[in-house]
């Protein structure tokens, strides 16, 4: 059995008033609002959306590298900044653009949360091991040197789209959204209780997990890409499973897809209630209406 350093690249979710350009970090999904106006009728409508100022990266689109920050100091490669000069790797909140995206159109990739790629865990992304007592540093045997896998789920563009509704998320029918909102609650539920140790069981949780993607997959057309992606994924970090500690690895690799998938579905689930909530409004709007009506009706009688 040999034995390696591993260093595993945890992702933490923080509220906005506590971000700073020198980590990785992402809005609280149940926070998120999106702006709307009322016409002259009353009608509620969207307003224009207004690309706000990312505050992780501050418009740059790019932050510290947290990737590689632990490295050693003679590390070639990484898969995020690539070890240009000054680590700079680009931000996740963003997606690299600077300004958020309008939240009815664009969500985080349920697959690597906005990385662009899925991590190698099992080298920590730096494409290289020490083996057993050897001095000199060898290609990992899972991503060949890389450092990284390609996203299935977003194909490298670390955005995906939305809720699949027509004739869209925004202007979707209330039957159609309450599908999806049951849908998405059952799948968060799931998610909130799965839970893996890896070992002799690691294949039948990765299934599991695959299974609870499928059940919304109807509804969120990345989620339908998601379960091949992850499953080819984990079948490049088993590549890992020589090594002393792989079992705690793999858990942890499987544990990271499925914290990026809940953050979707808990973003989906606030846009869907903001939609919902422009939709009752208005509802309300025209039942006032229609008695305005019935009573004008009643008087002319």
């Amino acid at each position: 059995m040999f034995a390696i350093t591993r260093l595993l690249c945890l992702v933490a979710m923080f509220a906005c008033a506590t971000v700073s350009s020198a980590q990785q970090k992402f809005l609280i999904p149940e926070k998120i609002e999106r702006a709307t106006v009322v016409d002259e009728n009353g009608v509620t409508q969207w307003a224009e959306h207004k690309a706000e100022e990312c505050p992780n990266c501050v418009g740059k689109g790019k932050v510290k590298c947290t990737t590689c920050e632990r490295f050693d100091e003679d590390a070639v490669n990484c898969p995020d900044c690539e070890r240009k000069e000054g680590l700079l790797a680009v931000c996740r909140m963003c997606a690299g653009e600077g300004k958020l995206p309008d939240p009815l159109e664009k969500a985080l990739c349920p697959g690597c949360q906005a990385a662009g790629f899925l991590i190698c865990t099992v080298c920590a992304g730096g494409g290289r091991l020490k083996v057993g007592g050897a001095k000199q540093w060898s290609d990992c045997p899972a991503c060949r040197g890389t450092g990284r896998f390609d996203c299935g789920a977003c194909d490298g563009k670390r955005h995906v789209e939305g809720a699949g509704l027509k004739p869209s998320l925004a202007e979707a029918k209330d039957k159609d959204l309450q599908k999806a909102m049951t849908a998405t609650d059952a799948a968060l539920k799931q998610l909130g209780k799965y839970a893996t140790m890896g070992g002799d069981k690691v294949r039948k949780d990765v299934k599991a997990l695959q299974k609870i993607f499928e059940s919304v997959q109807s509804t969120y057309p990345a989620l339908k890409r998601l379960p091949d992606s992850f499953e080819d994924y984990m079948g490049k970090i088993y590549a890992g499973a020589q090594f002393q500690g792989s079992d705690e690895n793999e858990a942890e690799t499987i544990m990271m897809v499925k914290n990026s998938a809940e953050y979707f579905l808990k973003h989906q689930k606030r846009m869907l209630e903001l939609v919902q909530k422009r939709a009752e409004a208005n509802a309300k709007v025209g039942e006032a209406g229609k008695d305005e009506k019935a009573g004008k009706d009643a008087k002319g009688k």
